[in-house]
């Protein structure tokens, strides 16, 4: 959404074509690989006192004993925190299908580097574990993720694995949750929350230079081959970027939130979305 080219209306419909975000969620043996530029990672120098850490989260509790070199990123989201901090991670999980290396928001920071892909991570997660154990992790970050308790307990048998704090449901974690949990893990704590007070200083600029956001309402929808929607909730990561704009969630839609942050609106109830003042379409 380019927020500078918005004029309020009732009502408004955004159209933001491109961007797909995944709606959802017997390890074999696997050989280390070559250290070649498919898979390797860069990691800036810990920050003093920032290691040994130790991180509470859903299962558990993860201690990182010694600054990691090589951190798979297996939650959607957990990559570009990575990059944002000056860490190439040595695998990728895309926001969709098909999949892709980098995104327009990550490209420049990605460079050259060729971490590995893993499709369709947040729905086939399972499937995907071979694959970032085969990039010989000391660190494994699935936030963005919603392992199980047993894949949880394969990945942390091979490195230190930290998921999502536990007070939050999957797929609803804040993002600058997020970034304080991979930057401890990585030991670059006052980094990540450097990070943060930069991009909360840009979003309340955003709300700044548009006080006609205040007051209105806003919500996130997908098309569905059957002709309903998907709609996202406020805690969902689309959902928090048009809080974090100064829009608030319609009252009026949150029973259509039905399986924690996302829900259906059937075709023929299309007319929910009428009295929504913005309404962004992700396809």
């Amino acid at each position: 959404m380019r927020t500078s080219r918005v004029q309020l209306t009732r009502p408004i419909r955004l159209a933001a074509v491109g961007l797909t975000a995944a709606a959802a969620l017997v390890v074999g043996a696997c050989s280390a690989p070559d250290e070649d530029s498919a898979t390797s990672s860069s990691m800036p120098t810990a920050e003093a006192g920032s290691i040994p850490t130790t991180i509470q989260h859903a299962y558990g509790s993860t201690t990182i004993s010694k600054q990691p070199s090589r951190v798979a990123a297996m939650g959607v989201g957990d990559a570009d925190t990575l990059l944002a901090l000056g860490v190439t991670p040595t695998t990728v999980a895309p926001f969709g299908d098909p999949p892709a290396r980098s995104t327009p928001w990550n490209a420049d920071l990605l460079g050259d580097a060729q971490p590995v892909v893993l499709p369709n991570a947040a729905a086939d997660f399972g499937n995907q574990i071979p694959n970032a154990l085969a990039t010989n992790p000391d660190l494994i970050t699935a936030i963005g993720a919603a392992p199980t308790q047993e894949q949880y307990d394969v990945l942390t048998k091979a490195a230190p694995t930290i998921v999502r704090p536990k007070e939050y449901p999957d797929w609803q974690i804040p993002w600058d949750v997020q970034t304080t949990e991979i930057g401890r893990a990585v030991g670059l704590p006052a980094t990540a929350q450097r990070k943060i007070d930069e991009t909360k200083a840009y979003l309340a600029d955003v709300r700044a230079k548009h006080p006609e956001f205040a007051g209105k309402t806003a919500a996130v929808v997908s098309g569905l081959p059957t002709g309903a929607v998907s709609i996202y909730s406020a805690q969902d990561g689309r959902g928090q970027t048009l809080t974090d704009y100064g829009f608030s969630f319609p009252e009026s839609l949150k029973p259509a939130i039905t399986n924690g942050f996302y829900g259906e609106i059937s075709a023929e109830n299309l007319s929910m979305l009428n009295d929504v003042d913005v309404v962004v379409a992700v396809d």
